[in-house]
């Protein structure tokens, strides 16, 4: 199952979650190995805390 709907949209709030902890992850253990994704994955991590605080704003 995709983590994505049509629109781009992760489907639940623990399905954001967990793509978050997933670059954590990748970050973590293969900081050596990649880091210039080590990089851009602050830059990913920082969207998808965004995206978390605007889907927490809507539901109020």
């Amino acid at each position: 199952m995709a983590m994505v709907d049509m629109t781009g949209q992760p489907r639940s709030d623990e399905e954001l979650q967990e793509a978050i902890d997933c670059v954590k992850t990748v970050m973590v253990k293969h900081s050596t190995v990649l880091p210039l994704f080590t990089v851009h994955a602050l830059t990913i991590l920082d969207c998808l805390r965004e995206l978390q605080n605007f889907r927490r704003l809507l539901e109020q």
